[in-house]
């Protein structure tokens, strides 16, 4: 499949202030807290890295766990752990972040799965959200980096089938017609 990458959305000076925003917002929400982040792979590692290092803390425990719910550029609907979490989260607030919310889909099944394993609270935290005004998805998300278009979007961790996840900004991609 071509592509082209159109518009930036959000510049690299965009990111690090929301990086610096949400870290702050984070900081005053869980600072008597014991802190579990939990990064969706592959996705969230360039804004989980980025936002721990703001966060300035050094009592978080962090880990990963790796679903799928995508194939291309389309939603299956359906959740499929890849690699599950290592920390028992029994007891303990929980922080997931993601790069992107779209469906709510993934975080709505990892908030609810995090509870039914003894989680005391579980808050989310999203680089970018892509949902239409008015519309949740069933999911709560309490820290939003950006609001942006609902466009196929790539860069700071969002990808096209494994490609982009590496650009320091996030740019509209366009799939073209072979």
């Amino acid at each position: 499949m071509e592509y082209k990458l159109q518009q930036t959305v959000l510049t690299p000076e965009d990111i690090q202030a929301m990086v610096q925003r949400v870290a702050s917002e984070i900081n005053a929400a869980t600072a008597d807290e014991e802190l579990v982040v939990v990064g969706v792979m592959k996705g969230a590692y360039i804004w989980m890295a980025d936002l721990l290092r703001a966060m300035d803390r050094h009592d978080v425990i962090m880990d990963y766990i790796d679903v799928s719910s995508y194939v291309g550029d389309h939603s299956t609907g359906h959740i499929t752990i890849q690699r599950d979490l290592k920390t028992d989260l029994a007891g303990k607030t929980v922080l997931i972040m993601d790069e992107v919310v779209d469906s709510g889909l993934t975080l709505r099944y990892l908030k609810a799965d995090f509870e039914q394993r003894g989680a005391k609270r579980v808050y989310i935290a999203v680089a970018t959200d892509k949902r239409p005004d008015g519309f949740n998805g069933d999911v709560d998300v309490d820290f939003v980096g950006a609001k942006v278009p609902n466009e196929f979007l790539v860069g700071y961790g969002m990808d096209y089938n494994e490609n982009f996840r590496n650009m320091d900004s996030v740019k509209i991609l366009e799939l073209l017609d072979d």
